[in-house]
Order: structure tokens, then C-alpha cells, then sequence
């Protein structure tokens, strides 16, 4: 299939990107090689592929969320001069909205999460908010009281909000699509493995 995909590529004027491309397979089944144009694809047990973590071992998202506020963190830094600068902050509430919340809500809408994911995530960013008011623990104010202040937009609510939206966009979809086909929760074949 993948030799079909890459003559057929060809005759289009593209070019599959070996050392990019990689393959994913239970680890229980033994499989055969895959070559390429002579060059053999790397088997891996994780990818990320757009920015998600993609893995065949781990049920939970505990990594990926971990990633995500990762992310969140480094794009904070990156505009820490603006974050925790003298300007105003309703212009500091903007660029937290629209640079530093979508790097930690990218891809949400596959998330399973927990109540304690939920909690890594809003500690993340009532971290985040205090930073933008410089304030620490030692001030002794709530996270209410800090939300008030910074009216930044709710981690969580953002997440329910793009979660519904998908879930929306795959129920009025009737195509087949793998979107649609991996959400409706049919077993194809086999019994349940506990």
C-alpha cells in the first residue's frame, strides 16, 4: 500500500519524506520490514505528528498534557517581555488568548481527561496569571480574585468549548471518514481484551 501511495506520489510531482515517516504497530505482533525506495522505515513505539503525541503503550494522557503545558510555558517565555511588562492589561490579556492558550489547548478536542489533568492544567495557568500580575503565593490572594483581575479566558471552558465543536463537526459529517469511524465506537472484529 505504501509503495502505491509513493509511485502514485511520484507521478504527481511529490516525494514521500523517508526519514519522516515512521511506522506504528503493537508490539505484541511481529512485523516485517517495510522498505522504501531501498531504505527501510523506522519502527517507533511514540510520534508526534502536528504537534500530538501519538502512542501505541500508554492509555492516558498524562504525557501529552505534560507537552501541552510545556508548551504553554515556553510560549509564555517567549513573550514575557509583553507578560510581564508595564503595559496595559487588557492588551496582555490579548496576547495570552490568542499566542499562549492555543499552544496548551492545541488538540484538545482528542483529550480524555481526568479530574487530575483538569487540575494540572487550571494550576498552570492560575501560575501563568499570576505571573502577569506579579504576584506570588505570598500575597495571599485567590485565584477568583485573580481571575477578576485578569479576565483571561478559562482553560477548561475553552477545552469543553472546542470539544463540543468537534464533536459537532464529526455527528453532521456522513462521509465514512476516519474521523467519524473512530469516534462511533464499533468493534470491527474480536474480543474485548481486559
Amino acid at each position: 500500500m505504501l509503495q502505491d501511495l509513493d509511485i502514485a506520489s511520484r507521478k504527481r510531482g511529490l516525494k514521500m519524506n523517508i526519514k519522516k515517516t515512521k511506522v506504528m504497530a503493537d508490539q505484541s505482533v511481529k512485523h516485517k520490514p517495510i522498505i522504501i525506495n531501498g531504505t527501510e522505515l523506522e519502527h517507533v513505539s511514540e510520534n508526534i505528528y502536528l504537534g500530538q503525541r501519538f502512542t501505541l503503550t500508554e492509555r492516558n494522557q498524562d504525557n501529552e498534557i505534560r507537552r501541552r503545558i510545556k508548551a504553554g510555558w515556553q510560549a509564555f517565555g517567549k513573550y514575557s517581555h509583553i507578560m510581564k511588562g508595564n503595559l496595559p492589561l487588557c492588551l496582555t490579556r490579548k496576547v495570552y488568548d490568542q499566542c499562549i492558550l492555543p499552544s496548551m489547548t492545541y488538540a484538545s478536542e482528542t483529550w480524555t481527561l481526568t479530574i487530575k489533568m483538569e487540575r494540572k492544567l487550571a494550576a498552570a495557568q492560575h501560575n501563568m496569571e499570576r505571573s502577569m500580575l506579579n504576584i506570588t503565593y505570598k500575597d495571599h490572594k485567590t485565584n477568583r480574585w485573580i481571575r477578576e483581575q485578569t479576565k483571561v479566558q478559562d482553560i477548561m471552558e475553552v477545552i469543553k468549548h472546542r470539544k463540543w465543536t468537534w464533536a459537532g463537526h464529526v455527528t453532521r459529517r456522513g462521509d465514512g471518514r476516519w474521523s467519524t469511524l473512530t469516534t462511533d465506537g464499533h468493534r470491527l472484529t474480536g474480543k474485548e481484551q481486559r
